[in-house]
């Protein structure tokens, strides 16, 4: 069999392999928005706290608290304010349990801030890394800030 041959086989087993049929398909299961201390950046990075609720698609709000840490370069002043995330997991799910989305999360951050500015944060973390926190369009901020690092949010 020609080297070619082999090639191509090769490539459409791998091509099976990665197919939708064979991959867990990520569900929306709610959103969880954050409503953020204000904060002040510390060059290398800053720590705020603050008070989310998840709005599961089926079953009642949870209540989380969050710690929410920037490493990289942060400098400024932020008055603080909502974050929103849709939320997904492997899927399929009919219901999450309660308190799912304990844990710890990470994942790149920006945000751009003088006078009014827009950030970003898409995060994965939770039980064995599978729950995955999508932006809700871009988070508005008020104050003088530049973020650009590795964002972490511990959920209890």
């Amino acid at each position: 069999m020609s080297r070619l041959k082999v090639a191509l086989l090769l490539a459409g087993g791998a091509v099976l392999a990665c197919s939708p049929a064979s991959a867990q398909t990520a569900v929306n299961v709610g959103t969880l928005a954050c409503q953020v201390s204000p904060t002040v950046g510390m060059v290398l990075g800053s720590n705020q706290q603050a008070h989310c609720v998840f709005t599961p698609n089926r079953g009642r709000r949870q209540a989380y608290a969050a710690a929410i840490s920037r490493v990289g370069v942060d400098v400024g002043v932020s008055q603080g304010g909502p974050l929103v995330w849709s939320v997904w997991v492997p899927g399929p799910v009919k219901r999450i349990p309660r308190h799912a989305l304990a844990g710890n999360y990470s994942g790149a951050s920006s945000s751009l801030a003088v006078g009014v500015g827009l950030g970003s944060n898409f995060l994965v973390g939770g039980a064995g890394r599978s729950i995955s926190l999508q932006p809700v369009g871009l988070q508005n901020y008020v104050g003088v800030n530049v973020a650009l690092g590795i964002s972490s949010l511990t959920l209890q």
